[in-house]
């Protein structure tokens, strides 16, 4: 059949979803995010059919003006007029898929103990929290605070969201959440004793499987001053000479102190500065007392100790 070519000729259309139509009479490129497609049109003169191919061969049942790519590779088109007649193959289109946006999780998390003044023995809580300020959910969610020989662990809280176990051989705190959504948060809280004096440093990390575009929030470290002394509970003033006095081991360590003895009325029933171990609680009856001892530690700053002692004199 003869071909008139000159009749007609086939050229293609890339319809862009933000652009319109970009016509060539040479090559395209376009690179299309995985997932998307892109449409193809073919714009012939007294063009009445259309067959187009993908890398040479031709794609069965692709025969309108229009294509959708879905797949990358390199697209042309040959046109037909009424008389069956072909035009040239056009000019290609190359399409290529990019690469999946990756998911971000931007995790941030803080660690804090409580605010009290803490000594040897003493059981305080930290309190954990995490937070999704990315763009997309964290998924496996992963929380992990190791605790330094100073402290021993004592009880984990249930989380919000999530689960939390303690490994005892590890001193491990692992902490489990499922998803966390973008502006979601979730808390933990961890009860442990202080054995140690000194400034207690506990770090706490957190991950998930999606990238995270900021990490030097993923993890936080709290100090804690531990006082090196150890405030009893109980004393017993009966003149045995065996725990006769409300003696307070460390006490000496510190420039100045000021220990207030109150009743349960809230009355002053002792008063010193700088206490030297030396108070028998003469003329009070037995029972239990409040007591608040301010300690000065360097840079002139004073923390202050609260708790209950309990006399007993039968003992």
């Amino acid at each position: 059949m003869f071909n008139r070519k000159t009749n007609f000729v086939s050229s293609l259309l890339l319809l862009s979803a933000t652009a319109g139509f970009a016509q060539s009479g040479s090559s395209q490129t376009v690179t299309i995010p995985q997932g998307n497609s892109v449409k193809l049109r073919a714009s012939s003169v007294n063009a009445t059919a259309y067959q187009w191919i993908k890398d040479g061969t031709a794609i069965t049942g692709a025969t309108s003006a229009d294509y959708n790519v879905l797949l990358a590779g390199t697209y042309t088109v040959v046109s037909f007029n009424a008389e069956g007649c072909a035009s040239d193959i056009s000019a290609p289109v190359i399409v290529n898929i990019g690469t999946p946006n990756a998911l971000t999780a931007d995790l941030m998390i803080s660690k804090n103990s409580e605010l009290r003044a803490v000594t040897i023995n003493d059981t305080f809580e930290y309190l954990i929290k995490v937070k999704n300020n990315g763009t997309a959910t964290a998924t496996i969610v992963k929380v992990q605070d190791i605790l330094p020989e100073e402290l021993i662990f004592q009880q984990l809280m249930t989380p919000t969201l999530g689960l939390a176990n303690y490994n005892q051989g590890s001193k491990t705190v692992l902490w489990e959440i499922s998803k966390l959504d973008n502006g979601e948060s979730a808390d933990l809280k961890i009860k442990v004793k202080a054995v140690k004096a000194g400034i207690i440093r506990n770090t706490a990390t957190v991950s998930a499987n999606e990238t995270d575009p900021d990490l030097k929030n993923n993890s936080f470290t709290d100090s804690k001053s531990v006082a090196g002394i150890i405030i009893p509970n109980v004393f017993t003033p009966n003149g045995d000479g065996l725990n006769d006095t409300f003696e307070i081991p460390g006490l000496e360590l510190y420039e100045a102190n000021e220990l207030t003895i109150l009743n349960r009325w809230g009355g002053t029933v002792y008063n010193t500065k700088g206490y030297r171990n030396d108070w028998t609680a003469i003329g009070l009856n037995e029972g239990t007392y409040f007591y608040l001892l301010k300690l000065k530690t360097a840079g002139n700053k004073w923390e202050i100790y609260k708790g209950y002692i309990t006399i007993l004199r039968n003992k």
